[in-house]
């Protein structure tokens, strides 16, 4: 049983598509599904024989409660609101997914439908505040500014397929967070000679062709039922690009002299953070899915290394 949201009396488009989509999500897993009307709407799936007459299921079996009677419930209103129910919902509708939260997107718009007027104010507030924090990143720090945003996009998608694999991703979390961290430290604080040979845009394009890598090998990471394998290679994927991203810090900040760059290229980083958090968390996964977010990162760091070494003249 689920409860994907509210019980109305009348449902809109937005409604109906996360509904749907859950329904659909449900039926692709159990032979019967059936909806049930109260506070909230619910489903209830199972192999077996389903019944949404309460009342008479609990008299048959004679168990013995106060309001799940019929002195407080009808079974034929009960039956017939789900299967008016059932009419609305739509087939067609993609089904949700752990690599596609697609009922996430849906239950946003329906948010979102409760007032037209504050879609576009988010849209336009967000493209405004993304606009403006690129316009004040100085061109030798946009490869800084999509390296961070990528990272930080990244690490949200690690945290959630921990949530995914490993089924509680509290526990792991500090410790996913800190391999984060040791990339970042030691791609920053330490000198590898064979990385400083490797020039900025063919670090850029490792970070590119890694992101989208893992889009190709995600779905096999999910199906994985070993824990601590998931775990360590959760980490070790986590560690790879914070490294190389620490490097690209420090590229920029080490052998530059110019007053006040260090804290130009950390104010590019934490922004970049920023976006990166807010995109990815709240629009990229819900509208195109885990693994076309690790394609989009990519294409964030390629983005990045274009516009801040290879046509960067200054």
């Amino acid at each position: 049983m689920c409860s994907p949201g509210a019980g109305e009396n009348y449902y809109n488009d937005e409604s109906l598509d996360l509904n749907s989509s859950i329904f659909n999500s449900l039926k692709s897993v159990f032979i019967n599904v059936i909806p049930v009307a109260g506070n909230k709407l619910y489903f209830i799936a199972s192999d077996n024989t389903l019944s949404n007459e309460f009342c008479k299921l609990t008299a048959s079996r004679k168990i013995s409660n106060l309001y799940v009677s019929s002195d407080y419930l009808s079974d034929y209103l009960t039956v017939r609101k789900s299967m008016e129910i059932n009419k609305l919902l739509d087939p067609k509708v993609e089904l949700n997914s752990a690599g596609y939260p697609l009922a996430y997107s849906y239950l946003q718009s329906y948010y979102l439908s409760k007032n037209k007027n504050e879609k576009w104010v988010l849209i336009i507030l967000f493209l405004g505040l993304f606009a403006y924090t690129i316009y004040t990143v100085s061109r030798p720090n946009l490869t800084m500014y999509f390296s961070a945003s990528a990272l930080a996009g990244f690490e949200i998608i690690s945290l959630v397929t921990l949530q995914m694999t490993v089924g509680n991703m509290y526990q792991m979390t500090g410790l996913i967070i800190a391999g984060l961290m040791a990339g970042l430290a030691v791609g920053s604080g330490f000198s590898f000679r064979i990385i400083s040979r490797i020039s900025m845009p063919l670090k850029g394009i490792f970070m590119a062709c890694f992101y989208i890598s893992t889009g190709l090998f995600y779905n096999h990471i999910l199906q994985s039922e070993n824990r601590i394998t998931v775990t360590l290679l959760i980490l070790i994927l986590t560690f790879i690009p914070a490294f190389i991203t620490g490097n690209i810090f420090r590229e920029l900040t080490y052998s530059d002299h110019e007053q006040y760059n260090s804290a130009r290229v950390y104010s590019a980083d934490l922004s970049g953070s920023a976006m990166g958090f807010i995109a990815v968390a709240g629009f990229t996964i819900p509208l195109l899915g885990i693994i076309v977010t690790l394609y989009f990162l990519g294409g964030l760091v390629f983005t990045g290394i274009l516009f801040g070494t290879i046509l960067n003249k200054h």
